[in-house]
């Protein structure tokens, strides 16, 4: 199964690193899922929360005001001011 490379920082630590089934993120027209062999693209990134789901089906949940996203070749960079934890939780897709 495909993954995705993902990095998650802020500009002054590292929120998230490691692979991922998939991703979801608010950009400001809306929320974008991200999967593997996705088009390569790039995103600015409004209020909302940031969803990691691991290959376990783990799900890390960031809220964040503002940023980018950027995918290209199953490799996932998001970069924000400021990423606050939600709860965890277990994804059942």
């Amino acid at each position: 199964m495909s993954a995705l490379d993902v990095t998650f920082v802020t500009a002054d630590r590292t929120v998230w690193t490691g692979q991922a089934a998939q991703v979801v993120v608010p950009a400001v027209d809306g929320s974008m899922g991200i999967l593997p062999q996705m088009q390569p693209t790039l995103a600015i990134l409004g209020s909302g929360t940031v969803r990691i789901i691991d290959q376990d089906g783990h799900v890390e949940q960031l809220a964040v005001d503002g940023g980018f996203v950027s995918v290209d070749s199953d490799v996932v960079t998001i970069g924000v001011d400021d990423a606050t934890s939600v709860e965890s939780q277990d994804s059942r897709f």
